[in-house]
């Protein structure tokens, strides 16, 4: 459920259990207000007039509670997005609209820089909060993304976070690590242009949660290609994460006249079952957004390379495989991945659906 103060500026997001707000102070400042339990619109509003932290020297009172932060301005945080053009580096923008898809309850709140549109999507499905951000270059120059996220997260001030992780390698594969935030940033990623074991593109943080009680935050980026998450604790306690497509601020593409970039979708969800509860919010997410046909029965892989290796023919492999069996028979052979569903690919950049790739049109 989307709902809207009627100033216009101030959105709250609801699903079963959980609420997400956000607000638009009038120097057109993206600020994020809550996250976790369910509120109404007035809480939110409550929330939104409250004050920025007080004055502290040398430090930004944006830093780690903007949506979205850009490059340049009064910001030290990393930025979200980057941008170069012929005459400068860094974005100025201001606020334009906001629109509101009745069918999705999905809201798209739009910026300008000059020429560069931004528009930063936001659509709650069950618990999970999709985000994603298109950029469009309706000027009349090129311009050069050298860093687009898909998002940034906040989350509330609290001490002793712990990251939660998956790495891993051929026949090693997610494998979980869970250590305490410190203070500065915590990077991973991948450059191998594709999807591997050796880091997931899922994060979650804790300050005390169990199996089955505590509050989790977790994000999940759908991309298939190159991409980094950072995670940040800041000075203070306010900490936010960062995710994208792309490696580093190298140059992730060139922005013809004309031309738009649909970032992949980082994916939010906040529980407060401990992790056995956020694992089947997620599950539940992707039969019910991400899986094409999730509740039909899916095709049997069969995995033949324990028994038999590289001597394969057309008759050995009917032999290995061998007579169907009534249902619940046992059976003396094994297969690596016959009983598991097909696994989900990434949303879709622009519909949070089934692809792999993030979308560049003319």
């Amino acid at each position: 459920m989307l709902e809207i103060a009627p100033n216009g500026r101030t959105w709250l997001l609801t699903g079963p259990a959980s609420s997400y707000a956000v607000h638009l102070t009038e120097g057109d400042e993206l600020l994020h207000l809550h996250w976790g339990p369910t509120i109404a619109l007035a809480d939110a509003e409550a929330l939104a007039v409250r004050p920025l932290p007080d004055y502290w020297p040398f430090e930004s009172p944006l830093d780690g509670r903007e949506e979205y932060p850009v490059e340049g301005g009064p910001r030290f945080v990393r930025p979200a997005l980057s941008v170069r053009t012929g005459e400068r580096r860094g974005t100025e923008w201001s606020f334009e609209t906001y629109e509101t898809d009745t069918d999705t309850d999905e809201l798209r709140l739009r910026f300008r820089d000059g020429g560069l549109v931004v528009t930063l999507h936001y659509r709650m499905c069950g618990d999970v909060v999709e985000r994603w951000t298109t950029l469009e270059n309706q000027g009349d120059d090129a311009l050069e993304l050298l860093r687009a996220d898909s998002a940034t997260w906040t989350l509330p001030d609290r001490e002793d976070w712990r990251l939660s992780q998956l790495h891993g390698r051929w026949a090693a594969e997610s494998r979980l690590v869970r250590a305490p935030l410190t203070y500065g940033e915590k990077v991973i990623g991948s450059r191998r242009g594709h999807t591997g074991h050796q880091h997931l593109p899922w994060v979650a943080l804790d300050t005390d949660a169990g199996e089955e009680r505590g509050e989790v935050y977790a994000c999940a980026l759908g991309w298939s290609g190159s991409w980094r998450i950072a995670v940040a604790q800041l000075p203070g306690r306010a900490r936010a994460d960062h995710g994208g497509a792309g490696y580093d601020e190298s140059g992730l593409l060139s922005l013809a006249a004309g031309e738009a970039f649909t970032t992949p979708v980082f994916a939010g969800l906040w529980s407060d079952g401990g992790f056995g509860g956020a694992s089947r919010a997620w599950h539940a997410y992707q039969r019910t957004y991400v899986i094409p046909d999730a509740e039909q029965d899916r095709p049997v892989l069969f995995n033949s390379w324990e028994a038999t290796q590289f001597d394969i023919s057309e008759e050995q492999q009917g032999n290995s495989r061998g007579e169907p069996r009534p249902s619940g028979s046992s059976s003396s052979s094994s297969t690596t991945a016959g009983s598991a569903p097909a696994p989900a690919t990434a949303p879709d950049s622009a519909t949070g659906r089934s692809t792999g790739t993030a979308s560049r049109a003319a």
